[in-house]
């Protein structure tokens, strides 16, 4: 198996499982938010990046006490071999402590591991991410296994009307459709306008028919509500993701 093959098949902003887990994401007043790992491998190196994690990482975190972690990877359309680690954070006092390889393995240990991780790594970044619940759309039953997520960027004090628009025109088409969405606000360690919207499809055969909005309502259904959003939000991006099973938790 190619290494481009063996990433397809183990490939998923977030961005993300978290956020459609019926017992992760059941609606509540608290906010949910997850520290979400932007980390590109090597080319080369991926199938030793995938071993570590999935033989090395994983173990220590469950030892550590750590709940679940959730991993995507970028599959087709987006850079290629990068990952989303992606893990819930109950009170930012956790990060005062030792982290969980430290816990797992002591310090030489973690000193060890993070060498050959950082061998099989371009580069790393970490940032918070808040659901926003009253315009997700959280359906129950397990972690889709692709996402398609659309990130914006919001104008500045124009959040109040993104989200009140999102609320009373698109998250209703979803709710009718009975299809998943969640909405996340990035927030340290990234730039604090920027959303994302997260569809879950099953195959790519379901994008096909045009944005899930436009399949919806049609085209010109679908410019007229795009139309309200022009001088509130910019697309950044559009990437599709899949859960790596084996390095989730």
């Amino acid at each position: 198996m190619t290494l481009r093959t063996q990433f397809l098949a183990c490939a998923g902003v977030a961005a993300l499982a978290i956020g459609f887990s019926s017992h992760a994401l059941a609606q509540s007043a608290t906010p949910l938010r997850s520290r979400v790992t932007v980390t590109h491998v090597k080319p080369d190196m991926v199938a030793e990046w995938i071993d570590l994690q999935k033989n090395e990482v994983v173990p220590a975190m469950k030892k550590a006490g750590e709940k679940t972690r959730t991993v995507y990877a970028t599959s087709i359309f987006g850079d290629a071999y990068e990952y989303l680690l992606i893990s819930p954070i109950e009170n930012m006092s956790q990060f005062d402590g030792q982290g969980p390889l430290l816990k797992a393995l002591d310090t030489a240990g973690a000193n060890r591991l993070n060498e050959k991780l950082r061998k099989c790594t371009l580069s790393s970044t970490s940032y918070m991410i808040t659901r926003l619940p009253d315009v997700s759309n959280i359906l129950e039953g397990p972690t889709p296994n692709m996402l398609v997520t659309v990130r914006y960027r919001i104008a500045p004090g124009k959040m109040p009307e993104f989200q009140n628009l999102m609320k009373a025109e698109v998250l209703p088409v979803y709710k009718k459709a009975k299809m998943g969405m969640i909405v996340n606000q990035r927030g340290p360690g990234a730039n604090v306008n920027d959303v994302t919207v997260s569809t879950a499809y099953t195959k790519f055969a379901d994008m096909d028919a045009g944005p899930f909005m436009t399949q919806q309502l049609g085209k010109e259904a679908a410019d007229r509500l795009n139309a309200k959003f022009i001088g509130i939000r910019n697309i950044m991006e559009v990437v599709v993701r899949r859960k790596v099973a084996d390095l989730s938790f």
